[in-house]
């Protein structure tokens, strides 16, 4: 006759429970490197959306641009007037002779510089401008 020998553990005890949790309390957990970035990510991202919805709140955009009417005036062209006389005249302090001329292009949907006696302009104008 074969007799096989069987091991039979125990089981574990209570106790022996309760000190590995106990032994384990005292761990403190660190994120790796990959951890550290997400969560900045995450807290930059965040940042964002709250400074997107202040912005949309406060209508921060439509107070930092002012009144939003930008003063012009029209004129009638005059034979021998051009852009360049109307830009030494009209220009705002800061805006260069080219800069005028473009902006004024583009508020009359002009596709040259030339301009024809008897057509009508609008032009921008700055404050310390005489009319």
């Amino acid at each position: 006759m074969h007799t096989d020998t069987t091991t039979v553990l125990p089981f574990p005890r209570r106790d022996a429970r309760r000190q590995r949790t106990a032994a384990r309390s005292g761990v403190r957990l660190e994120l790796t490197p990959r951890g550290r970035a997400l969560v900045t990510t995450i807290a930059f991202l965040a940042g964002l959306v709250v400074a997107a919805l202040a912005l949309l709140v406060f209508d921060v955009p439509a107070a930092l641009a002012g009144s939003g009417q930008e003063q012009q005036i029209s004129v009638t062209v005059e034979a021998g007037d051009t852009l360049w006389e109307y830009a030494e005249r009209y220009a705002p302090e800061g805006v260069s002779e080219q800069e005028y001329i473009a902006q004024v292009r583009t508020m009359n949907h002009l596709p040259t510089g030339r301009v024809a006696a008897g057509q009508q302009l609008e032009l921008p104008v700055g404050d310390g401008v005489d009319r």
